[in-house]
C-alpha cells in the first residue's frame, strides 16, 4: 500500500515525450495558459523532474508503469491509452 494515500494502483501512466516537443506543443496552441512562455515551460518542466519523475522511477522500480509514447499522433496515443484499459477477455475477443 503506498503510504501517502493507501491506495496500491493496479499501474501508473506515463506519458513520455521529449521536452522539445512539450514546448513545441504548448507554444502552438491556440488557447494555453497566460503564462505559456519558453521559461515558463522550461521551469515546470524542470518542477516535474525534480518532484514527479522520482514517483514514476519508484512505481517503475515495482513494474508499474505503463508508458505511452506521447510524442505520437494524438489518435495513437489515445489507442495506446485504450488498450491498457480494455479488459483481457474483450482483448482475447478482438
Amino acid at each position: 500500500m503506498d503510504s501517502h494515500t493507501g491506495i496500491v494502483p493496479e499501474f501508473v501512466l506515463f506519458f513520455d515525450c521529449p521536452e522539445e516537443d512539450m514546448e513545441k506543443r504548448l507554444l502552438g496552441r491556440n488557447q494555453g495558459r497566460e503564462d505559456d512562455n519558453i521559461d515558463t515551460i522550461r521551469k515546470r518542466f524542470k518542477v516535474f523532474l525534480e518532484s514527479s519523475l522520482p514517483v514514476i522511477e519508484y512505481y517503475n522500480s515495482k513494474g508499474k508503469v505503463r508508458k505511452i509514447d506521447a510524442a505520437k499522433p494524438v489518435g495513437e496515443v489515445f489507442e495506446a491509452v485504450k488498450a491498457l484499459f480494455t479488459p483481457v477477455d474483450e482483448k482475447a475477443a478482438a
